[in-house]
């Protein structure tokens, strides 16, 4: 091998080492900038999904279905949450929760934590609601007394088993 050949292959295999070099710095740039990527990505797609585990169902408080899309499906829901937050705990969970159709896994979530000795908050919350029934019952002809005559009825003969769950999924 000549001394010209011999010169051009270090030049080639040193320029060829600071080439994948190169390549492997960028490579680690870009795994790392991924990985922040995935870490914001995951934060935000978990925000509030963490209260929701936090908390329990509660029996008597079944979910009602929202107005859904092909592929994700809405749930509003109330849950019991003993997880203590700005010094406060044993709060009323109101959540909407987003999850995929198929699957049922949830994707997102928003909650409301209405703390259960807010007498005067949890009133105007059942007013409104009792507002929204008599607007649709009124809309659609139909006669609102029989229907809190049974709501009545049924919170009055479920009222015990409702207090005893709570007591028994709240720490007082």
């Amino acid at each position: 091998m000549s001394n010209y050949e011999s010169n051009v292959e270090e030049l080639f295999l040193e320029k060829f080492e600071k080439l994948a070099l190169r390549v492997e710095q960028l490579t680690d740039e870009i795994l790392k900038m991924k990985d922040k990527l995935d870490k914001n990505y995951k934060l935000n797609r978990t925000f509030g999904l963490k209260t929701i585990r936090n908390s329990e169902s509660l029996e008597f408080a079944k979910d009602i279905m929202g107005i859904g899309s092909p592929t994700k499906r809405y749930l509003l829901s109330l849950r019991a949450i003993t997880e203590e937050w700005k010094g406060r705990k044993n709060d009323i969970l109101l959540t909407i929760r987003q999850q995929e159709q198929e699957t049922h896994l949830d994707l997102k979530a928003l909650g409301i934590r209405i703390p259960i000795n807010d007498i005067k908050n949890i009133s105007l919350l059942a007013k409104e609601i009792l507002s929204l029934l008599y607007i649709s019952c009124d809309l659609h002809g139909t006669s609102i007394n029989e229907i809190l005559r049974d709501i009545i009825t049924e919170i009055n003969e479920n009222g015990y088993k409702m207090v005893q769950e709570i007591k028994q999924k709240m720490v007082f």
